[in-house]
């Protein structure tokens, strides 16, 4: 089975980087008319027939939960992604995002089954089912989080943490400016510790890349961040975990022989076709986001000044064939002069994009690293937005067949 992406992932469902709020998100100074809209309210603001609403079944009693479209976010072959609001507002009057209460904004996936009895409906039923399951298990302030889920026989409906930056990929491509030293070293942290809680979890990822990496704050307020280090909140969240799957605990092996994920974020035992630790390829994978975070190019594009060609991409992969350019001298090696504000994020490329034969570092190895380790620096430890924090607590709807 083969599951490698032909191109990135947010490309396919159209994503584009969200407009939100120009500050950092605040609560606002009153919540008496911010009420989520249950289904006892619905009548009151359900005036107006040409206004959507996405209802939702939540929890064991399944209490109808009303969401209302605020713009799509995103689109693929069998789902959307639109931006909703629980608070209750007027049906007539149009939504303005900026004035919206940032804690009652979600992102809802739409999935649409597929055709009946045909491959398609089974292959986006196991995905759906594998993502549902593990969202329902983990718990991490960088980890997206399922705030509800309800699914029919035409439909599904998964409510997610809704963060307003976009992900890594537009921030990189269109806001090379604000990725400051400060700020990837502490999102690279962050990574780590949220893939090193799924690897703890006995889960491996299998689809990192900068795509399924969200900011937590509209890019426009990137530099209220005097201090990335030290801000008490998450400010990236790892997305996505449709390819993700659980691993056996030791002594049984781990290794796995699925090809998952996109292409450019594979490591080469993957694209060798041999079996695999995820554990191993997920830091791989981080590497690549690391250096493309800190050199605005994915390690194995083709090199300056010669034409694009995926299938030399891919033995470039396979052979562990890379080098620096924004830090690199003449023969592409590290240049110390010019990354001398980054030796920490060096140390950990170098570690992760080597081959496994070729002592790649753990996961473990990269948490344990002190560049890493001072990438957050919160007393009493990470803690989740303020927005995840207060936001209602809905007992999930549990998946079946």
């Amino acid at each position: 089975m083969h599951c490698i992406s032909p191109q990135p992932l947010s490309r396919q469902r159209g994503l584009v980087p969200a407009k939100g709020p120009a500050g950092l998100p605040t609560p606002p100074a009153s919540n008496a008319s911010n009420r989520s809209v249950t289904d006892t309210e619905e009548e009151d603001v359900a005036d107006d027939d040409k206004t959507p609403y996405i209802a939702v079944r939540c929890g064991p009693n399944k209490t109808r939960q009303l969401w209302r479209p605020v713009r799509q976010l995103g689109q693929g072959t069998f789902s959307k992604v639109y931006l909703a609001t629980c608070e209750k507002t007027s049906a007539k009057d149009p939504l303005d995002e900026a004035t919206l209460d940032p804690r009652k904004l979600v992102a809802i996936k739409v999935v649409e089954h597929g055709p009946a009895g045909g491959a398609d409906e089974e292959r986006v039923e196991l995905s759906l089912k594998r993502e549902v399951e593990m969202l329902q298990s983990v718990s991490h302030p960088s980890l997206v989080r399922l705030q509800a889920f309800d699914h029919d026989d035409a439909q599904a409906h998964l409510v997610l943490t809704y963060c307003p930056g976009g992900d890594l990929f537009d921030v990189a491509s269109d806001h090379r400016d604000k990725l400051t030293v400060p700020l990837v070293h502490r999102i690279f942290a962050e990574m780590v510790s949220a893939v090193h809680y799924l690897h703890c979890q006995l889960i491996v990822h299998r689809d990192i890349k900068l795509e399924n990496v969200l900011l937590n704050i509209p890019v426009s307020a990137v530099p209220l961040l005097k201090n990335p280090q030290s801000h008490p909140h998450a400010i990236a969240t790892l997305t996505d975990l449709g390819l993700s799957r659980r691993i056996p605990a030791p002594p049984e092996s781990p290794l796995l022989t699925t090809r998952c994920g996109s292409e450019d974020y594979a490591a080469p035992e993957i694209l060798l076709g041999q079996p695999y630790d995820g554990r191993a390829t997920d830091a791989w994978a981080l590497g690549v986001v690391l250096y493309a975070l800190m050199e605005g190019r994915l390690p194995f594009d083709p090199p300056p000044g010669k034409a694009a060609s995926r299938s030399r991409a891919a033995h470039r992969i396979a052979r562990c064939d890379w080098s620096w350019v924004k830090f690199g001298d003449a023969d592409g090696d590290w240049d110390p002069e010019k990354g001398k504000d980054w030796a920490g994020a060096r140390e950990c490329v170098e570690g992760l994009l080597k081959k496994v034969s070729r002592g790649r570092k753990s996961l473990e190895d990269i948490a344990s690293m002190e560049w890493v380790q001072n990438g957050i620096q919160v007393d009493g430890g990470l803690r989740s937005r303020p927005e995840d924090e207060v936001a209602e607590e809905v007992e999930v709807t549990p998946f079946s067949s």
